[in-house]
């Protein structure tokens, strides 16, 4: 039986030539439908820079996102985040 995620999952990925940090985010769809609107504002932001092809959708409603910042990644991912799931 699969594993039902109610929190996103986050990781930072580093190219081996470039050194480039890029993170993706996996929005489960419980969390999508409950938390939409500030996954949106988030999205928006300036800070945040991502593209089509860093972009999956899947057919449950969750969807799968690659991308950059010139801040911490896992700052802005915790931005995100901590309002939403009161984690410290």
């Amino acid at each position: 039986m699969a594993e039902v995620l109610s929190e996103p999952q986050f990781q930072i990925f580093t190219h081996p030539k470039t050194g480039v940090k890029t993170g993706r985010i996996y929005f489960p769809a419980l969390f999508l439908a409950d938390n939409y609107e500030s996954i949106v504002q988030w999205l928006q932001r300036q800070e945040i820079h991502f593209c089509e092809q860093g972009l999956k959708q899947y057919g449950d409603g969750s969807f799968r996102l690659y991308f950059r910042t010139n801040n911490c990644l896992e700052t802005e991912y915790l931005q995100l985040i901590k309002p939403l799931t009161g984690n410290k």
